[in-house]
């Protein structure tokens, strides 16, 4: 961590945010520094999500704010311009703010970026083409534990991904795991899986934590990364995929 960042958070911009947000009604903090996109972000997130919104020109005057501390989620806008110096930033906002998810609107789909802000802790990635109808709804499925992060990352365009797709001597999948691996592609999540298998939820989250040591991963989501990306090596089924890609709860 650089002596900059260190010291933005070593002033407990966030202390005394558990004791205070018992007392407000959750609402969506934007952090957009300029004005009017900010403002009119908040208002249709605002129409649609049926949440109160604060708005902030940085996480800085955010942090600072004790309203601030009732939010629910943090969407950080326009960080195209700076987004490569502030990882460092995303990902302590991430760490410590571990109960408020973090979600970034861009601009741009650049998978090393997506990439990146999803390691740091990032748990949406929504571009400004996306349709309103389905931020929202992203926007939703973060806040209750789910992760929203554009299908050109992980997916190809056929819904079925056959073993032949995934076959390497790296990755020796069970039948099994190839079955749930598909399902986990799909965005579906454990209790979904669960019943499609006919399996208890307690063996899908077997079977995940077997392909995520196979991958040489940590999580569900570096997972998904990972399968889909050799999914493409070896089909290269990525350049017209679908628009969006969701990973629900895991539960």
């Amino acid at each position: 961590m650089t002596d900059e960042t260190q010291e933005f958070f070593s002033k407990s911009l966030f202390s005394g945010s558990c004791r205070d947000k018992a007392f407000q009604s959750p609402s969506l903090v934007v952090v957009e520094n300029r004005a009017l996109i900010g403002e009119c972000l908040a208002l249709c997130l605002q129409n649609k999500l049926r949440l109160p919104v604060l708005t902030y020109p940085d996480v800085k005057s955010w942090a600072e704010d004790p309203l601030g501390s009732s939010a629910c989620a943090i969407i950080l806008s326009g960080l195209e311009r700076q987004i490569s110096e502030q990882f460092e930033i995303i990902r302590e906002l991430c760490r410590r703010q571990t109960g408020v998810p973090v979600v970034i609107f861009s601009d741009t789909e650049k998978k090393d970026q997506i990439a990146k802000s999803l390691r740091c802790g990032v748990r949406g990635y929504i571009s400004s083409d996306t349709p309103l109808e389905i931020a929202a709804r992203a926007i939703k499925l973060v806040i209750v534990g789910g992760v929203f992060i554009p299908a050109a990352l992980v997916m190809e365009e056929d819904d079925d991904v056959e073993p032949e797709a995934l076959g390497s001597a790296k990755f020796e999948f069970t039948p099994r795991e190839y079955d749930v691996v598909r399902r986990l592609l799909k965005g579906e999540s454990n209790k979904l899986i669960a019943h499609e298998l006919n399996l208890s939820e307690s063996s899908v989250k077997v079977h995940i934590r077997n392909i995520m040591r196979r991958l040489g991963v940590h999580n569900r989501t570096e997972a998904v990364i990972a399968l889909g990306s050799i999914v493409q090596s070896k089909t290269g089924h990525m350049e017209n995929p679908p628009g969006f890609f969701a990973l629900g709860p895991a539960r």
